[in-house]
């Protein structure tokens, strides 16, 4: 409500995660096995939050064997090709790869606020330009997914193998 009320957005939609595993769990058993599970306090406000979503007339997307982040992404991209200027509000630094001159983020930040990140910001983060962002976090992993990444390759020498080669592929 704050944001709506701060920013006044021309058009916005509320993305969910289904129930269910993924095409990337078909990919790799493995993936957020680690993960534990929502806590329960969060589980039970969810059909709240998607009332109150449709009470103010908001899309809600969602979709069985994708998640809420490949919605986001796919929505981002194709709102910008059709001219639009994107802003993704979430606290997700993965989306940093889908950062360019029509997309940004709004990154939740206490008491309502939030830092708006930009290539500027990437940079700051990872070291690398946003489409160089996949590449970074392919060769540093994600523990908290449970993609091990290249054994002893950390953030700062993920950017830097990047930085060097200029993608994975050239690597």
């Amino acid at each position: 409500i704050k944001l709506m009320e701060d920013r006044s957005p021309e058009y916005i939609a509320m993305f969910f995660d289904a129930k269910g595993s993924t095409f990337r769990h078909e990919m790799y058993a493995d993936y957020k096995a680690n993960r534990p599970p929502m806590p329960e306090d969060m589980v039970v406000q969810l059909p709240y939050i998607k009332e109150v979503t449709a009470a103010f007339n908001l899309p809600i997307m969602e979709m069985a064997g994708f998640e809420a982040d490949d919605l986001i992404g796919t929505v981002a991209r194709q709102a910008e090709k059709a001219g639009y200027s994107v802003v993704i509000v979430t606290g997700d630094k993965d989306f940093m790869q889908l950062v360019d001159d029509n997309v940004k983020l709004y990154m939740p930040k206490s008491k309502g606020l939030y830092k708006t990140a930009g290539k500027e910001e990437v940079f700051e983060k990872f070291g690398c330009r946003p489409d160089q962002v996949v590449d970074v976090l392919a060769l540093m992993g994600d523990k908290v997914d449970c993609i091990p990444g290249v054994q002893g390759v950390g953030p700062k020498g993920a950017a830097k193998l990047i930085s060097q080669f200029g993608s994975l592929k050239n690597m």
